[in-house]
């Protein structure tokens, strides 16, 4: 599903609604089925390792105002991720059932829409972190222009990416699709 939203917020802000809405559909499906649903740098969800969720957010922006935010979200509720993406799973997978979506999408739109409303993403990285499964990894980012790969050592408060690398140096990544090493 997608949603079209119109925070009041300043562009460079913008990104906490994305840190947000992942926080809060991980802490969702934890509390509806149990799971240890964790966050990957930047926009997805893991579950042992495996992918169940995706997102992707695109604003548009006027001088220092958002228009909008669209916050596209790939939830693998009951299907059969197919074998040619082994990283991959689903709630039905997991749970060995299916499940009502209609029910996960009203308790996140209801907790993510409260937390719009009370601005709950003025403190969204500090919490976003204690989900986070990236951080203290080595991974791999790939950006349009660069490949990136060190130790993910944090998050900034701007939601970019910490990166140590081979030589020690500190790297900002403030876009990229992340990837965990095996070491």
């Amino acid at each position: 599903f997608t949603m079209v939203l119109r925070p009041d917020l300043p562009p460079v802000l913008s990104f906490r609604v994305g840190f947000l809405a992942s926080l809060t559909l991980a802490r969702i499906l934890n509390e509806m089925f149990g799971i240890d649903v964790r966050v990957k740098w930047p926009n997805d969800l893991l579950v042992d390792e495996c992918k169940i969720c995706g997102m992707l957010s695109e604003l548009e922006a006027e001088a220092d105002r958002v228009t909008f935010i669209n916050i596209g979200i790939g939830l693998n509720a009951n299907n059969n991720p197919p074998p040619i993406e082994p990283a991959a799973t689903s709630l039905k997978a997991i749970l060995g059932r299916r499940v009502s979506q209609k029910e996960i999408l009203s308790r996140y739109l209801e907790s993510f829409e409260a937390q719009m409303q009370a601005t709950a993403y003025d403190d969204v990285i500090k919490r976003w972190k204690q989900f986070a499964v990236t951080l203290n990894r080595h991974v791999r980012v790939v950006t349009t222009r660069e490949v990136f790969t060190g130790k993910a050592v944090d998050v900034d408060d701007t939601g970019a990416l910490i990166l140590k690398c081979s030589d020690g140096s500190l790297k900002t990544i403030r876009y990229g699709d992340c990837f965990h090493q095996t070491r």
